[in-house]
C-alpha cells in the first residue's frame, strides 16, 4: 500500500472546526488571560477524546504559573520528534491581557493542524516516538518552549528534530508553502535542518504537488530548541502580508483552508516519509 494514502484522510472540514472553536469560545487565548487553565483543561481533553494520555508542562513565568499541554505517541528507538504549535493569541497591545484576540490564523490554524496529525497517526506504526506539544506564552517571546527546551535538555533527551506549525492559513499569490531552514544560531545545527528541508521540498513537489519557498527560522517555538542544539524546521505561510496580524480582524473567514490543508498534507507526508 502507497505510504501516503492516509493524505486523503485529512479532513478540511476538521480545520474549520478546530479553528472556529479555538477563535470563538474564548475572547482571547493570551497567556496572561483568566481564560488560560479552560484553554489549558479543552486542549488536553482533545488529545484525551483522541486516545492519548495528555500531560500538562508547567512552568512559572511573570509570577504566574502557566502551562504547555503535551502527548505522545509511542514509537520505536530513538529520540522523538516532537510537533509543536502555539496556542496562545494577542491583540496589538501584548499588555491588555484581555483584549479580544480570537488569533485565527496565529495560530489556531497551526493546532488545528497539530491535532489532525494526532488523529492520523493515532494508530499507524512509527519508528520513532512522535510528541505533541502546544505552547503557551509564544506572543510574550517564547515562555513555553523555552522553559519546556530548557528541560528537555536538562533531561538529556534527544530529540530527533523539532517541527513548528505556526501561521499555516494564509497564503501568498502563488500559494507557496514557506520551508523554515535554520541558517544561523547553532552552527552545527545547519545541515542537517538543510537537509530536513530538502526532503520536505522533494516531497511537496513528487507527493502534496504544491510549491514551495525557503525560509529562515526565526521567532517562533522552535527557537529555543535550536539554541540548545536540537535540529530544527517548520511550515510557515511566509512574507508577514497577513493584514489581520495581532488584531480583533485575526477571524475564521479571513483563514484560507483549502491552504491549511496543503500545510497539513506536506506535514503528514513529511512524517509519514520520516518515521514510517
Amino acid at each position: 500500500m502507497d505510504k501516503y494514502v492516509l493524505l486523503t484522510k485529512i479532513s478540511r472540514s476538521n480545520f474549520e472546526r478546530d479553528v472556529k472553536e479555538l477563535a470563538t469560545r474564548w475572547p482571547t487565548r493570551h497567556t496572561l488571560s483568566k481564560h488560560h487553565l479552560a484553554i489549558v483543561a479543552h486542549l488536553e481533553a482533545r488529545f484525551r477524546a483522541m486516545g492519548y494520555r495528555s500531560t500538562r508542562h508547567a512552568y512559572e513565568h511573570s509570577g504566574k504559573q502557566l502551562h504547555n499541554v503535551l502527548a505522545q505517541k509511542p514509537g520505536g528507538s530513538g529520540g522523538a520528534i516532537l510537533l509543536c504549535a502555539h496556542f496562545d493569541s494577542r491583540q496589538e497591545n501584548l499588555g491588555a491581557p484581555e483584549s479580544p484576540a480570537p488569533g485565527a490564523n496565529d495560530n489556531a490554524t497551526g493546532v488545528a493542524v497539530l491535532f489532525e496529525m494526532a488523529r492520523l497517526l493515532k494508530d499507524v506504526p512509527l519508528r520513532v516516538p512522535l510528541r505533541f506539544a502546544l505552547f503557551s506564552g509564544e506572543e510574550q517571546g517564547l515562555w513555553g518552549s523555552t522553559a519546556y527546551a530548557a528541560e528537555c535538555k536538562k533531561r538529556g533527551e534527544k530529540l530527533t528534530l523539532v517541527f513548528n506549525l505556526d501561521e499555516v492559513g494564509y497564503p501568498d499569490r502563488a500559494k507557496s508553502l514557506f520551508l523554515d531552514r535554520d541558517e544561523g544560531g547553532v552552527p552545527a545545527n545547519n545541515a542537517a535542518s538543510a537537509t530536513l528541508v530538502a526532503r520536505l521540498e522533494a516531497l511537496a513537489k513528487t507527493v502534496v504537488k504544491v510549491p514551495t519557498k525557503i525560509d529562515p527560522v526565526e521567532a517562533s517555538d522552535y527557537v529555543p530548541f535550536e539554541q540548545l542544539g536540537y535540529v530544527v524546521t517548520g511550515l510557515y505561510e511566509g512574507e508577514y502580508r497577513y493584514p489581520h496580524y495581532h488584531k480583533s480582524t485575526d477571524t475564521p473567514d479571513k483563514v484560507d483552508f483549502a491552504y491549511v490543508t496543503d500545510m497539513a498534507r506536506l506535514t503528514l507526508a513529511f512524517l509519514l516519509d520520516y518515521a514510517k
